[in-house]
């Protein structure tokens, strides 16, 4: 764990989705998505997955709710796995798996509906809600600014959140003369990664063809 880097706000992130997965599994035997091969399941439960699919554990994680199985996060199991601390290669590892997500969503989006309650209920306050993050920010951003032709209150509502959306750059500037802000950096960081949700929606759009990707560099200097 670094200090000029994003593996604080990564290691935050990822304490966060192993307890959310945990009681998924506790409440409702509906744990949403392994953490990449860290997983294990019945052979007969697996189902092939989609040559041009980029997310491979979320597949086959819904394929075996989709058949009525259940999936559970097991706190007892240890996993040893590094963070990133390279904000570009998360940045390309949060795309694709975005663009990956979105497929799957196209893929299992029945499941929200047909799935039981506990996996509808666990799909979607989960994993759809993030993913249309960056859809409804920008439909704040625009409403704010609309309403703000009128009104002042409206006004600096806007201005905040672009000044939120501007983290980023603030943030890098600041860790360019030296100054590390660790709230900054979490917020920065959140901003860039449904900046990764949309390009990878972008991407999804586009079409996909193949699942070749790139291991992101987890250990850094």
């Amino acid at each position: 764990i670094k200090i000029d880097g994003i593996s604080k706000p990564e290691r935050f992130y990822t304490g966060r989705e192993v307890s959310i997965k945990h009681h998924e599994s506790v409440i409702w035997e509906a744990m949403m998505g392994p953490f990449g091969g860290c997983y294990a399941l019945r052979k007969s439960l697996y189902k092939p997955v989609p040559d041009h699919f980029l997310v491979d554990d979320f597949f086959i994680n819904m394929s075996v709710l989709e058949q009525g199985s259940t999936c559970i996060s097991n706190l007892l199991a240890t996993v040893s796995e590094d963070v990133s601390n390279n904000p570009r290669e998360e940045f390309q590892r949060k795309k694709r798996i975005s663009a990956g997500n979105y497929q799957n969503l196209l893929r299992f989006r029945s499941m929200i509906f047909k799935g039981g309650f506990g996996v509808g209920f666990c799909f979607f306050s989960h994993k759809v809600l993030r993913w249309i993050v960056p859809f409804l920010v920008i439909i704040t951003l625009t409403i704010s600014t609309v309403l703000g032709l009128n009104s002042d209150l409206y006004l600096l509502l806007a201005l905040l959140q672009l000044l939120v959306l501007l983290s980023p750059v603030i943030s890098y500037i600041l860790r360019k003369i030296g100054i590390h802000s660790i709230p900054l950096r979490f917020i920065s960081h959140f901003v860039l990664m449904n900046m990764a949700l949309l390009a990878g929606f972008f991407r999804f759009s586009g079409g996909i063809r193949n699942n070749v990707w790139q291991p992101t560099n987890r250990n850094q200097d």
